[in-house]
Parts: C-alpha cells; sequence; structure tokens
C-alpha cells in the first residue's frame, strides 16, 4: 500500500516515536525526525510549514496522536479543522494526497484503514 516514504516524521511524543521507530524497523522506512508541528499544541498549518521541504517527496508518514491527527486531515481535506468527520483508531493508518502547493482543502483522502484490517493485511 506504500511500500516505501522518504520521510517520517513524528511527533516527539513517547507512543508516537515508538510506532515511527517500528516503521523503520520493520518497514525499512527511514529513521523518524522530530516534528513539533505533530504535537497537539500546534496548529495544523504548522504541519504544512513543516512539509515544504519535502515538496518533492514521493512520500511523507506522519506519526502521531489522536485527536490531532483527525483535526490534521479535515483541513488538508477542508481547509477546517472539524468539517470532515475522520476517526483514526489506535493504531490507524490514511493515506491522504497532497499536491506541492500544501494548500489546505487541496487533499484527497485515498484511503483510511483501521488497525483489523491493517492486521489482516500482515
Amino acid at each position: 500500500m506504500a511500500p516505501s516514504v522518504d520521510a517520517v516524521l513524528s511527533s516527539r511524543y513517547a507512543r508516537a516515536w515508538q510506532t515511527a521507530e517500528i516503521l523503520q524497523n520493520d518497514a525499512g522506512w527511514p529513521a523518524p525526525l522530530a516534528c513539533q508541528a505533530l504535537e497537539s499544541s500546534h496548529a495544523p498549518a504548522d504541519v504544512l510549514q513543516a512539509l515544504q521541504p519535502y515538496t518533492a517527496s514521493r512520500a511523507v508518514a506522519l506519526v502521531g496522536h489522536e485527536p490531532y491527527l483527525s483535526e490534521l486531515t479535515s483541513y488538508l481535506l477542508t481547509a477546517e479543522t472539524s468539517h470532515a468527520q475522520v476517526e483514526f483508531k489506535k493504531g490507524g493508518v490514511a493515506r491522504v494526497w497532497l499536491d506541492e502547493s500544501l494548500r489546505p482543502g487541496s487533499a484527497r483522502l485515498v484511503w483510511l484503514l483501521p488497525p483489523k484490517v491493517l492486521r489482516g493485511l500482515s
């Protein structure tokens, strides 16, 4: 579904960081890079700023927490943090397409999978 990524940006909070390390060790993805913008005290627009250096990248993984990831996904899809009701189960993952303009509201949800489906794929 996403065999490789060019970068993994992660919240520095323990559980998110541990998940990013699992992606590095088990999936062979790059070592995680600390991204303060993925922490709940930051606005979703801060994540778009953090993504600026990666506009030429094919895929960038973001690892964080709820409810921040749901709000971020809504912001990317609609330019508002609460317009799209996106529910991430603990351990869930979404694939969101965003063009290099990184404009809020310009993203497209490709898929959203709960952990049960992910376990079935392994």
